[in-house]
């Protein structure tokens, strides 16, 4: 193990027993979203030999000039072992101010956008210039100040002469290079030169406890219940305080790692309706709450007694016509294969359905689903990813997607006379033998709509895919072009448990470039699709594109295996690599 020279540990237990605090600070683990749009989590930082963080601000002046230090800082160190991320909780910046500071002073280093200062204030930033560098596994605060500016004074008493270049923050990141981080046992500090941070929330939260009855429930209503009910997919039903309260430290871990609530979605590209936002003054309210021991306050009622549990069956009412899926036995254990099955429809004329909704029989053991509508008697097999010119996809079921699906004004799926349901099921087992009786419910349109929705499966090809073991950002790339003028609606992208980011961009016929959604931090078990507030009108020779990686590292809590080459394939410890594009042709 590479050891500092005698003279620079001499130095570091000097100044470390000087300016140490009485303990080593830690940090929770967080994660945060960059200027560009990139998923950032602490403990996926795990190769990395420290993180160090740097405090910015677009309006300071004093942090501005440092910029260029900072890049230098990088560059010297980084290929040494050492991250370097910056981190923007400036009150009064924007995403665009933060992308004109960056692009305007060619900063070159990530900035992670943090506009509820939650771990700004997880880690103790005071002001922007100021530096944390931490030890990624443990979460352990090594280092907090400023840049390294002053020579190392010289220790007459310890026979020590002053060394010009040698530093408290440069003497910290040695001793990490040198895999000596074990001798900082207390968090090293010194001060940092600029602008003051100021925190609102903070402030106003500490004169007062957020209110669990009129502000902390509702939010919980809005924004939790629907899964955290009783018989929800959620683990626990937030059906009280005393719930809530016993859950709210996982709650608070959740919340900072940006694992809930679920489908986020980069908040500055498009918005989407079902995407589940939670603002900054939600998560304030929701942290500070938890921060000060979820109290109870002092309302009579518990508003989350109150909440009715919804009804699992028709959320649109009776369907129109029920399609029965014949029985299937899951075993207890085993992997099976997917699941394929084709039933007629008995429709005497043609229709066109404007809502369907899949009711699951058995939510432990049904993953996904896909239907189509296909020729009666059809027998050709699904392949997921793939089109073709004799089935119209219809909807699907996936964690997250199991809601009644109403297609957009003047659009539906049609169905001639003579169809029928093709659905290819995935099931997976639990421990126990169960038996899932799946419903498709099918609502008519009244009147004949406008347009045929569709729906294109935009895919890189399953034989293409080989993902080398432990890699933990493996790209793939794939697009299409839209011959005729289309009406974007919906995305989703689709990938297994290697599944690490998705973007949906297009490139206009005029070559322009616009992004259409960006999910950062992929998720295997939620997989939406993402409703557009505003549809977008793609041009005839429109060329859409998805970009997106897999990570096939130990870092992947959800990774079966991360010394396995992975190729493409139907069941989940394989891959897929699929954006699937929801629209309607402006012509029939």
């Amino acid at each position: 193990m590479k050891k500092l020279s005698a003279v620079v540990l001499v130095l570091l237990s000097s100044i470390f027993a000087v300016q140490a605090h009485a303990g080593a600070e830690r940090v929770g683990n967080f994660a945060l979203i960059d200027h560009d749009g990139v998923y950032h989590q602490l403990q996926k930082y795990g190769d990395s030999k420290a993180v160090v963080i740097i405090a910015t601000a677009a309006s300071c002046i004093d942090n501005i000039e440092q910029l260029h230090k900072y890049r230098l800082l990088r560059t010297t160190w980084e290929q040494q072992g050492i991250t370097f991320l910056a981190i923007n909780s400036d009150a009064s910046d924007s995403p665009a101010d933060v992308l004109l500071m960056d692009n305007l002073h060619n900063f070159d280093i990530p900035i992670l956008l943090d506009d509820s200062q939650l771990v700004a204030e997880s880690l103790g930033l005071s002001k922007a210039g100021e530096i944390v560098v931490l030890e990624p596994s443990r979460g352990q605060i090594l280092y907090r100040g400023g840049l390294d500016t002053d020579p190392v004074r010289a220790r007459p008493a310890l026979n020590i002469e002053p060394v010009e270049g040698i530093t408290v923050f440069a003497d910290v990141l040695s001793a990490v290079v040198a895999d000596d981080a074990a001798s900082i046992e207390q968090t090293i500090t010194t001060d940092a030169v600029g602008c003051e941070l100021q925190f609102p929330a903070r402030e106003m939260h500490a004169s007062y406890t957020p209110d669990y009855a009129t502000e902390v429930a509702p939010i919980l209503e809005e924004k939790c219940i629907s899964c955290h009910v009783e018989g929800g997919i959620a683990p626990f039903a937030m059906d009280s305080h005393m719930m809530v309260q016993g859950w709210s430290p996982m709650m608070k871990e959740v919340m900072m790692t940006k694992r809930m609530p679920p489908a986020q979605v980069d908040p500055n590209v498009k918005h989407f309706i079902n995407a589940r936002y939670m603002d900054a003054q939600e998560l304030q309210t929701l942290v500070h709450w938890i921060d000060a021991g979820s109290p109870r306050g002092v309302s009579e009622v518990d508003p989350l007694t109150l909440i009715e549990p919804p009804n699992f069956v028709w959320e649109l009412g009776e369907p129109d016509y029920i399609v029965d899926v014949p029985a299937f036995t899951v075993p207890a254990t085993g992997v099976l294969d997917y699941e394929r099955v084709t039933i007629n429809l008995p429709f005497e004329k043609d229709v066109w359905v404007k809502s369907v909704q899949h009711l699951p029989g058995d939510r432990r053991v049904l993953h996904h689903l896909l239907s189509y509508i296909v020729p009666a008697d059809y027998a050709e097999e699904i392949v997921e990813g793939e089109n073709d010119n004799y089935r119209e996809f219809l909807e699907g079921y996936a964690p997250g997607k199991d809601e009644a699906v109403t297609y957009p004004e003047e659009t539906g799926v049609f169905v001639p006379k003579g169809s029928a349901v093709q659905m290819s099921l995935h099931y997976t087992t639990f421990g126990k033998e169960a038996i899932d009786s799946t419903k498709l419910g099918l609502y008519f349109a009244d009147e004949k709509p406008d347009y045929q929705y569709s729906t294109y499966s935009l895919s890189h090809g399953g034989t293409s895919i080989e993902i080398p073991p432990g890699v933990s950002d493996h790209e793939m790339r794939a697009s299409h072009v839209f011959e005729d003028e289309v009406v974007l609606h919906g995305l989703r992208p689709h990938m297994h448990y290697r599944g690490k980011r998705m973007r949906f961009s297009v490139v206009y016929p005029d070559g322009t470039k616009d992004q259409i959604i960006n999910v950062p931090d992929y998720n295997f078990a939620w997989q939406p699709t993402y409703r557009l507030s505003e549809p977008m009108l793609l041009p005839a020779g429109s060329r859409v594109m998805i970009e997106g990686a897999f990570d096939n590292s130990q870092y992947n809590l959800g990774n079966p295996d991360p010394a396995a080459a992975v190729r493409g394939g139907a069941q989940s410890w394989d891959e897929m690599f699929i954006g699937y594009l929801s629209y309607n042709k402006t012509s029939q």
